[in-house]
């Protein structure tokens, strides 16, 4: 989306007076995070042992209750395997960020996360060699931390802090945040 059409949604989010000073998208083709190094065998592991199960109930003519008992499990392990991933991608291409005079904005459909920019507590930078990277406002104190941007986030709403995951050029959308806070409104 271009940056006309990102400030066009976000235009009845805005309070009076207030201005749009940087917009964004999440780049849709990074599906791997940090918390991946965990979820990808877990995800193995559980998806590959609820197969083993389901086949192993349903070669050796186990009743019934047996093989709808492992469906479930089969469909989670699915999720986990490759289902979060195209979550993710769908999840990043109608999210939108934004950085406006007084506040920082997540636009997800059409539920809003926002932050003052003067009561953002901390702001963590990662960044990468392109550098594209992230911005983590604030510091998660919930184990659901590890799961932003990971296509698990979803089960953590409310949970996590507000973030702009994979963003390119990130250096300058961390500097744009920071005059935000130290200019006057």
């Amino acid at each position: 989306m271009d940056d006309a059409a990102l400030q066009l949604r976000l235009q009845q989010y805005l309070q009076p007076g207030e201005k749009v000073i940087w917009t964004g998208q999440s780049d849709p083709s990074r599906l791997i995070a940090r918390g991946d190094a965990f979820l990808i065998p877990l995800s193995l592991m559980w998806g590959g042992f609820a197969i083993v199960w389901e086949a192993g109930v349903v070669g050796f003519g186990a009743p019934v209750l047996f093989w709808l008992w492992g469906i479930p499990f089969v469909v989670v392990g699915q999720y986990f395997i490759w289902g979060r991933f195209v979550y993710k991608r769908w999840d990043k291409r109608r999210t939108v960020y934004a950085i406006t005079n007084q506040r920082v904005l997540i636009l997800r459909g059409r539920s809003l996360q926002s932050v003052f920019v003067n009561q953002l507590p901390a702001i963590n930078q990662s960044v990468r060699i392109d550098g594209t990277g992230s911005l983590e406002f604030g510091i998660s104190s919930t184990p659901y931390g590890h799961w932003g941007n990971t296509g698990m986030d979803f089960f953590t709403r409310g949970h996590t802090v507000p973030a702009f995951y994979d963003i390119p050029d990130v250096a300058k959308v961390y500097a744009v945040i920071n005059q935000a806070r130290t200019s006057p409104t």
